[in-house]
């Protein structure tokens, strides 16, 4: 059993810099071949916390207006005949995709190619949701997982506006589903950290 303690937390905020820093888990892992597709680790994992900010973008057909009042990136049915250079760039600055389900086949063919390789799945938005903010809220709670060529795993688990409870309860979780998937497929945990931004590691395990 892997614990975070308060006084460790406390430890990392004296760390302190000109912005909001994020604690970041990281866990190594032995015992699983990663050339093995298998073996490889692709998850979203729900926090009970929110993490930080995110920055996520629409693609919609018949929500336009409804994506709009979100304040977030909107992008139309229209505008998906883009080159490789702005394809690449969007995968890039945006963290989550949320695509109306009409027009899913669309946005797969055309921007698949460059947010799948960055962990970045395209999320199907039902036609009939109409309260967008709550997926806004649930994103912001939730943290991809990516394991293919390293056998590192390192994720965000909020920033130092959370309180330490806060820090720890989305440890707990996202330590324990981590743990599930490592050992569902044979791995083991070899080491556990947690860091600020700017700070050293400290080492939990």
């Amino acid at each position: 059993m892997v614990e975070l303690k308060a006084e460790d937390i406390r430890k990392l905020r004296e760390n302190k810099r000109g912005f909001n820093q994020t604690f970041d888990l990281i866990i190594n892992v032995s015992n699983l071949d990663l050339k093995k597709p298998e073996n490889r680790i692709r998850d979203r994992i729900k926090l009970p916390h929110k993490i930080k900010d995110r920055k996520i973008c629409f693609i919609v057909d018949s929500l336009v207006t409804k994506a709009k009042e979100t304040g977030r990136k909107v992008l139309t049915k229209n505008e998906l005949d883009f080159d490789k250079r702005t394809g690449k760039k969007l995968a890039n600055e945006y963290d989550f995709f949320v695509v109306e389900a009409t027009i899913m086949p669309l946005t797969a063919k055309t921007l698949g190619k460059y947010v799948g390789p960055r962990n970045k799945p395209l999320i199907p938005l039902p036609p009939v949701t109409k309260n967008l903010s709550g997926i806004i809220e649930d994103l912001e709670k939730t943290i991809s997982v990516n394991m293919v060529k390293n056998p590192v795993i390192q994720v965000p688990i909020g920033t130092e506006k959370l309180k330490d409870e806060e820090i720890i309860e989305n440890f707990n979780v996202a330590y324990d589903k981590l743990k599930e998937s490592i050992e569902g497929k044979g791995g083991l945990i070899k080491s556990v950290y947690l860091k600020l931004t700017m700070s050293k590691p400290i080492k939990l395990m």
